[in-house]
């Protein structure tokens, strides 16, 4: 699945949260889930690595683990959206959609684990869609090498 499949994923759960989103279409859902991500309106350059460091900073790693592995999603809060996310985010995402705070953060807190989920098919990290590593990798090779391993976990863990 490719990064704007995953955010066509999202933008799909997100409709069927418990959020009103009556008046809003999947497409303008899609595109300001993009936006969100910092990625454009087709879902190029969407960042769902953010994502998860934001959820490590916040001592939240057991979440991000949850939905990056094949074990169950664990449920996100009201509180941990708007700690992954500033508040200008939000409401650039809110008023993107002509939405309240209260249906954006119920929308996210059904889309994001999917979004993540399906970016690590099988509990495996799909690399090419969450991880922009350092240094190139063109094969199994070139991602055992001890930097490139050493600069992927730091990236997913938040640390140096």
């Amino acid at each position: 699945m490719d990064m704007v499949e995953i955010v066509r994923l999202g933008a799909h759960f997100f409709n069927q949260s418990r959020a009103n989103t009556h008046a809003v279409d999947e497409k303008s859902i899609f595109v300001a889930l993009c936006h969100l991500l910092d990625g454009n309106a087709q879902g190029q350059n969407v960042d769902l690595q953010s994502v998860i460091k934001a959820l490590n900073q916040a001592e939240l790693s057991n979440i991000a683990h949850s939905w990056l592995s094949n074990d169950v999603n664990m449920y996100i809060s009201a509180t941990n959206i708007t700690t992954i996310f500033s508040v200008e985010k939000l409401a650039a995402f809110g008023s993107e959609l002509n939405m309240p705070e209260q249906d954006v953060i119920l929308g996210l807190q059904d889309a994001l684990p999917t979004m993540i989920d399906q970016a690590s098919p099988g509990g495996e990290i799909d690399h090419n869609l969450l991880i922009q590593p350092v240094g190139e990798i063109h094969s199994i090779d070139d991602l055992m090498d001890i930097n490139n391993l050493k600069n992927l976990a730091s990236t997913i863990f938040g640390k140096k």
